[in-house]
């Protein structure tokens, strides 16, 4: 016998938002009741503000959820049904997956729809949580028409997606047989940088954003140590970091005659290096201390931020640099004024690290990885404001 499980529920804004709605369908067998129940109260405790449950027709999403549950193959077997769109969830007591990730995969269905509409449309509150999927999310890039992240939500692997910004359209990139890492978009919005494995050792690649992008990827690195940590500095040209016998250096490359040149820089490592206001800003490791500084034109190097806390991941939006930092005992997001010296705090509300921050194309948005304990990382989106004096 199956059993129906049908809920109206609301929640009044507090914020002057626009409002998504959702018609849940929800159904379940006798044996997975339970289940369900769990799935809905998952989706109910972590449902934005700005989204309202309901039974009408008009609703901005209408799906239907079913869950059973397979005796035979002791499998309970989740799916989501959204107008041509089929995804379904498994999982088995006596295998690899904890029950928690079961349901959370099965309530970031919805809940992804909820967020990614939101996000297109612009309408979601200072700090807003992004992905919810309980596989690994992480490493994030903006420009005005996508927003790219790496995830393992499809077979585990590292992939890419892009959420369509005017939309709210999710959109996999899978490269099989590879892991990718550190996306990119280029400036004109054709092509994707990224760190993978496609030949067996961490390389630098690109690839246009196209449905044929399989079939046009191109290997930027060269020699048989890793490379990584990518970035465009113009158009036509991208930076990124070299390994060596013994250490490592950075790499600028023309992609257009694809001449590069090297530099060896006074520290024991160098990582993520990116455009900076005069040059090439990057994290800089020299005696176990790290800090981020800049590479100038004229071969110089400058102290951006290196205090005895440590400080990572930086990027740079006009005269604000951001980077993570672990000045309280958890790692967060700051942000420095690189005229006045002053620097805040953009996290100080999420009691868990965060890594990994990236200025939108205009500015007004940081998005960064959030490491709650227990849990795989999530994207989460803060907009970027400067304190008043």
């Amino acid at each position: 016998m199956k059993k129906t499980l049908f809920s109206i529920f609301a929640i009044i804004p507090l914020l002057s938002f626009a409002i998504v709605t959702l018609n849940l369908s929800l159904f379940s067998t006798d044996q997975a009741s339970s289940v369900l129940m769990d799935v809905k109260s998952k989706i109910f405790e972590l449902l934005p503000e700005e989204a309202t449950v309901t039974n009408s027709a008009t609703a901005t999403f209408s799906m239907t959820f079913f869950l059973s549950y397979d005796a035979t193959d002791n499998v309970y077997i989740g799916e989501w049904r959204y107008k041509d769109e089929t995804v379904r969830y498994e999982y088995n007591p006596g295998g690899y997956k904890y029950y928690r990730d079961f349901v959370m995969e099965c309530a970031s269905f919805p809940l992804e729809k909820v967020s990614f509409y939101l996000f297109s449309k612009g309408e979601f509150p200072e700090v807003f949580r992004l992905t919810y999927h309980p596989a690994l999310d992480e490493y994030s890039d903006f420009s005005s028409e996508y927003f790219v992240f790496s995830s393992e939500r499809l077979s585990g692997n590292r992939n890419l997606f892009l959420i369509d910004r005017k939309n709210g359209d999710l959109l996999s990139l899978p490269v099989y047989g590879s892991s990718e890492y550190f996306p990119r978009i280029s400036l004109d919005q054709k092509y994707l940088l990224f760190q993978g494995s496609l030949h067996g050792n961490w390389g630098i690649y690109y690839m246009p954003i196209s449905k044929d992008y399989s079939s046009k990827i191109k290997l930027i690195s060269r020699g048989r140590f890793a490379a990584y940590n990518p970035n465009w500095l113009d158009e036509n040209t991208m930076v990124y970091v070299q390994e060596d016998a013994t250490s490592n250096h950075l790499v600028v490359k023309d992609l257009v005659t694809m001449r590069e040149k090297t530099y060896d820089l006074p520290f024991d490592w160098v990582f993520t290096p990116v455009k900076g206001r005069d040059g090439i800003v990057f994290v800089g490791l020299k005696e176990s201390d790290f800090g981020i500084y800049e590479l100038l034109p004229d071969g110089t190097v400058t102290v951006l931020e290196n205090s005895p806390y440590n400080e990572f991941d930086p990027d740079v939006f006009g005269n604000y640099l951001i980077f993570s930092s672990n000045r309280d005992g958890v790692f967060r997001i700051y942000a420095k004024d690189l005229e006045s010296g002053k620097v805040w705090c953009l996290t100080e509300k999420i009691p868990y690290d965060a890594f990994y921050p990236a200025f939108s194309e205009d500015g007004k948005l940081v998005a960064f990885s959030v490491y709650e304990k227990g849990s795989e990382p999530d994207i989460w989106i803060v907009r970027f404001r400067v304190p008043q004096e």
